[in-house]
């Protein structure tokens, strides 16, 4: 099972990858300000700090493993974060030719940050699903990564195209929940969420086949050790 919390080393291997890309990924945008003058692309420090939300989350509600009502109560905010960090992807929308820095240097920095928000998602579904693995199976840990990737597809067509937030679910409910619901009936909406989910399936099975990041069968027991 994958937690921050007794974890093995290809586990803290994975952690610390995805620090250090992060940590270039600040410094690709810092000094594209410091070459150009410009804070055009400041946004997608914000942006990483959102990806980095639902990893967060999910280390949480593995460190209460033990207490699953208080583990599964996690379950809502994760949820909430979770599409951030695929959204990243879509920041490659932001790419097109501009004066004083070139082009291959924006390509190389929005891949960066794609990559990233798309594999701090992963690593969070992950932890999630071996949480939900241990309490209710193998099947279960499964359809609850096909529901939250279904759900990470239409919240990135909810951030990018209706440009609503996380936090609007606090700030402005209803007008939000009003947008999306008339949002439903736009052919648009199923079929570009539809499409970003099968991408993030698809993506997220790659993604769970390679070496070290399968789905246990054990993360029940695992749980019983301690944290």
């Amino acid at each position: 099972m994958i937690s921050f919390g007794g974890m093995d080393l290809n586990k803290w291997f994975t952690f610390i990858a995805l620090v250090l890309v992060s940590v270039f990924s600040v410094a690709l945008v810092t000094v594209r300000a410091m070459y150009s003058g410009e804070l055009l692309f400041i946004f997608l420090l914000w942006n990483l700090f959102l990806a980095w939300l639902p990893v967060a989350f999910a280390w949480l509600a593995l460190r209460m493993r033990k207490w699953p009502l208080a583990a599964l109560s996690v379950t809502l905010p994760w949820l909430l974060f979770f599409p951030n960090a695929p959204y990243m992807l879509t920041d490659l929308l932001h790419l097109k030719a501009r004066a004083h820095v070139p082009l291959w240097y924006d390509l190389i920095l929005l891949l960066t940050f794609a990559v990233l928000g798309l594999f701090l998602g992963f690593v969070s579904l992950r932890m999630m699903q071996d949480l939900i693995n241990g309490y209710f199976g193998f099947a279960a840990g499964w359809l609850f990564a096909l529901a939250a990737l279904g759900a990470g597809g239409l919240g990135i067509y909810i951030g990018r195209f209706l440009r609503w937030n996380s936090w609007d679910l606090f700030t402005r409910p209803l007008l939000l929940m009003g947008d999306i619901w008339a949002s439903l009936g736009q052919p648009r909406t199923a079929v570009v969420s539809g499409l970003l989910a099968v991408l993030l399936l698809f993506a997220y099975v790659l993604f769970s086949v390679a070496p070290g990041h399968g789905p246990t069968l054990h993360a029940a027991h695992e749980g019983e050790t301690g944290p």
